[in-house]
């Protein structure tokens, strides 16, 4: 089963979806994408399964959401094995994302 925050991570440029043609100023970040953001912000590197076990995420949808991630360039692999560190630019749209996910 799908995660309901499992959408695809908006790239620069694209449209929103909802047929008015309006760009996303910023990728579009789901709550998981920041669990998962701000916990590599925190820790440097990890696994995905250790990203899941910290983060009380379901390994399967931790996966998906890395790769979605890293195609949007905000995450990146650091070596042959899949270990994940966050970008610049992962930096920017955490830091950019997070007032909206304040409570």
């Amino acid at each position: 089963m799908t995660a309901p925050d499992a959408q695809p991570v908006g790239r620069l440029g694209e449209s929103d979806g909802d047929g008015r043609g309006e760009s996303l100023d910023a990728p579009s970040l789901t709550r998981s994408d920041e669990r998962l953001l701000a916990y590599l912000d925190d820790v440097g590197t990890d696994y995905p399964a250790f990203v899941a076990s910290n983060t009380g995420l379901y390994a399967d949808h931790v996966e998906s959401r890395l790769e979605a991630l890293a195609a949007a360039g905000l995450v990146e692999r650091v070596t042959g094995e899949t270990v994940y560190r966050l970008t610049d630019a992962g930096r920017a749209a955490l830091r950019d994302d997070c007032p909206r996910w304040s409570d």
